[in-house]
């Protein structure tokens, strides 16, 4: 059997990881070791320190995508770690993608069978620092609504009666009306094409972002290609319609949605713009400067049967 770590937010989901992390202590029989994150990058550390140091390594994560961001960055380049995830977020399109585990049955099964299948990684590379992303990174309308409300006081407020998806509405309808589009040029082995009234555009890994959103419907997690999305020139009511229909991935028949395939992107953005990794705040970007983006190939691994 392998050895088993445990990686648990208990503040992820406004405290649906403490109450999934209660549920399960109860029940596991199997030797294994439980570490608690304290703040903001601790699970990289927590899980870069238990790879230096024991071989075979089964990491669970409890709590949400920012929590299996965190781990799956600390294990990066580690053959002999595998990663597990039990969902306790509030968005959760880590497991929309990923096998994650639900049962006792299934985390023995996954100890026991030491198999796993290799998974990709996205980086972001801006002037000043690096970033790797297990979901998606963007630019535009989206990062700064996120922004906006994970660090509203309203939030916080909120949170204690469970509504704190309520000020991520109230700041999305905000910006509807008063976000100011931008422009940046996308550089690609084949063209240059310059994107100007920009609302975002998003770099996918995955399918998912924004709480199952099927923003980039072909994406594939493992095949060494990353997905850039791209909506622009449209008016803001079409907009709030489109966002509908991503739920269904629906939104690529539009003529204001345009989607590009390529092992690495490089893109100059001439406004500054709120950016995003995994739905975390990555910075405002300066004006006319260059980011590049790139798929790092087989870069973890994902437990399975």
């Amino acid at each position: 059997m392998s050895n088993i770590v445990f990686i648990v937010n208990m503040h992820a989901g406004n405290g649906l990881g403490k109450k999934v992390w209660n549920k399960w202590k109860e029940t596991i029989d199997i030797p294994h070791q439980v570490f608690f994150t304290e703040r903001t990058e601790h699970a990289t550390e927590i899980a870069k320190s238990c790879a230096d140091s024991l071989d075979d390594l089964l990491i669970v994560g409890v709590g949400g995508d920012g929590t299996i961001h965190e781990i799956i960055v600390g294990v990066v380049g580690f053959a002999h770690v595998r990663i597990g995830f039990i969902p306790a977020g509030s968005g959760n399109d880590f497991s929309r993608t990923f096998a994650v585990i639900h049962t006792l049955k299934d985390l023995k099964t996954y100890a026991n069978s030491y198999s796993h299948k290799k998974m990709d990684l996205g980086t972001v590379r801006t002037p000043e620092r690096e970033y790797q992303f297990v979901n998606n990174a963007g630019f535009g309308f989206d990062a700064k609504v996120a922004y906006l409300a994970n660090y509203s006081a309203w939030k916080g407020r909120l949170n204690l009666f469970r509504l704190g998806k309520v000020a991520y509405i109230l700041y999305l309808m905000k910006e509807l009306f008063t976000f100011d589009k931008f422009s940046f040029t996308l550089h690609t082995n084949n063209e240059i094409i310059r994107f100007d009234d920009v609302w975002f555009f998003v770099i996918c890994n995955q399918p998912f972002f924004g709480g199952g959103m099927k923003i980039s419907p072909t994406s594939i997690a493992n095949d060494q290609l990353l997905e850039l999305t791209v909506v622009n020139k449209l008016s803001r009511w079409k907009l709030l319609f489109i966002f509908g229909t991503v739920f269904f991935g629906k939104h690529t028949k539009f003529k204001e949605v345009t989607q590009f395939q390529a092992s690495d992107f490089k893109m100059v953005l001439h406004n500054e713009v709120f950016g995003h990794v995994d739905g975390e705040f990555s910075g405002v970007t300066d004006k006319d400067t260059a980011y590049t983006c790139s798929v790092v190939a087989n870069a973890w691994n994902l437990a399975s049967r």
